[in-house]
C-alpha cells in the first residue's frame, strides 16, 4: 500500500478563549515533520486575543481559514469544521495543547497498518498550566476491542489526539450537540463513539503523541467537578444504546445504566453477543477480558449477586488481553 500523503489531512480546531497557550499550539502544528494539508478554525467568540493570534499565524505561517463571527457549542462547530474539510482525513486539536513534532507521521503511519479503523488516537502526555509535565492520571486502551468494551461507559478515546476518517464521520451523523436550557453540556466525544462504532472500528496507538493541558479552566475539567458530565454521559448512552448495544427498549437502557435491574446478567448476555457480532470477536474471548468484566460490573446493582457470581466465574478463567490490534 502507497503512503498517505500529508494532504490527506486536515486539522480542525474549535476554540474560545485559548490564550496564552494558542501560540505553543500553533507552532507544534507548524512544526510537524508531515504538515497537514490546512488548518480549519472555528472561532466561538473569543475575546482574549485568540482570533488576532490566529490571523497571525493563518495563512502565512500554517495554510488554513478561520471561521468567526458565528459562535456555536463545541459539538455544532466541530460538525461544521468536517463539512468545511475536503481531505479524507481529519486530526482534532484543542488550541491549549502540544503536539509532537511527528504526531501527523505516526499516524498516518499507523492508519496505514490498519487502513480498516474508522478513528485512531494515541497515548499523551500529561502537563500543568505551565506546561511542566505531570503524573499521567490514567492510559487510554489501545486494543479495539477493548475500546467497545469500556466505551459502554465512558469515552476510552482521547478526543485532541484523534484523526478521523471524515466518510465514516458524515457517514454515522457528524459531530452533533443535543443539549438543552436544562442540561447544556453535551457529551459530543461520547456521542460520536458510541455511533461510529455501532458500524465500524476504531483503535489507538500506545504511543504519546500529544502533551495533553490538565486545565481547571477547561469546559472538560469544569464539568467534571460537577454532575453535568455523568449527566451528559448518560444522555448520550439514553441516545445511542440502540445502535451500539442493541438495547432498544428506553426503559431498559436506562435501569441498566442506572444499574437498577433486579437481575442484570440476560441483558449482559445480549450486549456481549451484540458487541461480538459487530467486530466478530469471538464471545468466549470477550467474557475473558478484564475491560468487559470490568464495564458490565459497573451495570449491576449491589443485590444482583448472581450476576456478579457469574462474573466472578468469568473471572477465574485465564484473562484475555488482545494483542494483535498494534
Amino acid at each position: 500500500m502507497a503512503p498517505l500523503p500529508s494532504t490527506s489531512v486536515t486539522w480542525i480546531m474549535p476554540i474560545l478563549n485559548g490564550m496564552p497557550y494558542l501560540p505553543e499550539a500553533l507552532q507544534s502544528m507548524a512544526n510537524q515533520t508531515t504538515p497537514a494539508a490546512e488548518l480549519l478554525v472555528w472561532d466561538n467568540g473569543s475575546t482574549d486575543g485568540s482570533l488576532e493570534e490566529l490571523r497571525r499565524w493563518i495563512p502565512h505561517r500554517i495554510p488554513g481559514r478561520i471561521f468567526s463571527g458565528r459562535p456555536l457549542s463545541l459539538g455544532n462547530s466541530l460538525a461544521a469544521l468536517a463539512l468545511e474539510a475536503t481531505t479524507p482525513l481529519l486530526a482534532r486539536m484543542d488550541a491549549d495543547d502540544i503536539c509532537h513534532p511527528a504526531r501527523l507521521e505516526r499516524q498516518l503511519a499507523f492508519w496505514r497498518r490498519h487502513p480498516h479503523l474508522a478513528a485512531i488516537g494515541s497515548e499523551r502526555r500529561c502537563m500543568d498550566e505551565t506546561g511542566n509535565l505531570i503524573a499521567n492520571p490514567s492510559r487510554f486502551p489501545s486494543c479495539t476491542h477493548e475500546i467497545r468494551n469500556l466505551t459502554l461507559r465512558a469515552p476510552r478515546m482521547l478526543h485532541p489526539s484523534v484523526m478521523l476518517s471524515r466518510s465514516a464521520l458524515l457517514e454515522c451523523g457528524n459531530y452533533r450537540d443535543l443539549g438543552d436550557a436544562q442540561q447544556p453540556y453535551w457529551s459530543e466525544d461520547y456521542d460520536l463513539w458510541l455511533r461510529l462504532q455501532a458500524k465500524h472500528l476504531i483503535g489507538s496507538s500506545t504511543e504519546a503523541l500529544l502533551d495533553y493541558r490538565i486545565n481547571p479552566r477547561g469546559v472538560s475539567q469544569e464539568a467534571t467537578r460537577t454532575r453535568s458530565a455523568a449527566l451528559a454521559r448518560r444522555s448520550a448512552w439514553m441516545q445511542n444504546a440502540a445502535a451500539f448495544a442493541a438495547i432498544s427498549e428506553p426503559g431498559l437502557a436506562a435501569a441498566l445504566w442506572d444499574r437498577q435491574l433486579w437481575f442484570a446478567l440476560p441483558v449482559l448476555k445480549r450486549l456481549c453477543r451484540h458487541l461480538c457480532s459487530v467486530d466478530q470477536f469471538p464471545e468466549a474471548l470477550r467474557l475473558r477480558m478484564p475491560s468487559f468484566r470490568h464495564t458490565a460490573s459497573s451495570f449491576v446493582r449491589r443485590g444482583d449477586w448472581l450476576t456478579r457470581f457469574w462474573l466472578k466465574w468469568q473471572s477465574q478463567k485465564p484473562a484475555h488481553h488482545c494483542t494483535t490490534c498494534q
